[in-house]
């Protein structure tokens, strides 16, 4: 019987243990460390994440190594998304467009407020949803940014929310406005043309112009916002997740 030396067998314990490790945080699950304040109080600046990849599915792409990997597929979840969820996506904007990379390296941690289809908004500084009865993310920290000075906001230029040609609409107060769908028809007028741009010219790769009065989705989208309402940079300022962005549900907060 052929004896094998102790470091090939060595070699293929850290072989096995690598793949493990790999298959693990492919299909099931991921580990990220929170490094802003944009979640708190829920969850710390510093602590680490655990994503769970089975809820919604996992993404999978033939190309997962490269840094530009394209989305392929994903698997299919456990359930889907619902707003209150806490998630975590690569971060989907690039000079002020939806960018085409799906694994980059900037990862946020956000709150769901809408999903495919939900009507939402802001009043007074509180999160709602058409479809949720229960408040959306920490009340407390909504009221704070309720009776937040407005000079503050102004002087950090956080005052103002997309679409920014909307006058009428800041921080504290905005909205409705409906998340993108697929298969969901929105008629474009002066602020949802705005509004929906980035996600049009994302799904066509063409410049929106105005001669276009609706338009079709081809994708589902999602609207997220940090629990620390007064600073946290997430959706309010540039806009929808495309669904594909999304890695998984925060399951420790």
């Amino acid at each position: 019987m052929k004896k094998h030396s102790p470091y090939s067998c060595m070699l293929l314990c850290l072989i096995t243990v690598w793949c493990t490790f790999y298959l693990i945080d492919l299909f099931l699950f991921s580990s990220y460390k929170v490094s802003s304040n944009s979640m708190e109080p829920s969850i710390m600046t510093g602590k680490r994440v655990f994503v769970n990849k089975t809820l919604m599915g996992a993404r999978i792409s033939f190309l997962h190594f490269g840094k530009s990997s394209d989305y392929v597929f994903r698997l299919r979840g456990l359930r889907k998304i619902v707003p209150n969820d806490v998630i975590c996506f690569n971060y989907p904007h690039v000079n002020d467009n939806l960018s085409t990379i799906k694994y980059s390296d900037e990862v946020y941690c956000k709150r769901v407020l809408g999903c495919p289809g939900d009507r939402i908004g802001v009043v007074d500084g509180h999160c709602w949803n058409d479809k949720v009865l229960r408040p959306i993310g920490v009340v407390e920290e909504q009221e704070k940014l309720r009776w937040m000075f407005d000079g503050f906001f102004k002087m950090t230029n956080s005052f103002d929310v997309i679409p920014f040609t909307n006058t009428d609409w800041n921080i504290k107060n905005w909205g409705p406005i409906v998340v993108p769908a697929k298969g969901l028809t929105m008629v474009l007028d002066d602020v949802t043309r705005e509004l929906y741009r980035q996600v049009i010219e994302y799904e066509t790769g063409k410049q929106l112009v105005e001669s276009i009065t609706e338009y079709t989705f081809q994708r589902d989208y999602y609207f997220a916002v940090g629990d620390n309402a007064i600073s946290s940079f997430d959706s309010r300022y540039w806009g929808f997740i495309p669904e594909e962005f999304i890695i998984g549900i925060v399951v420790n907060r």
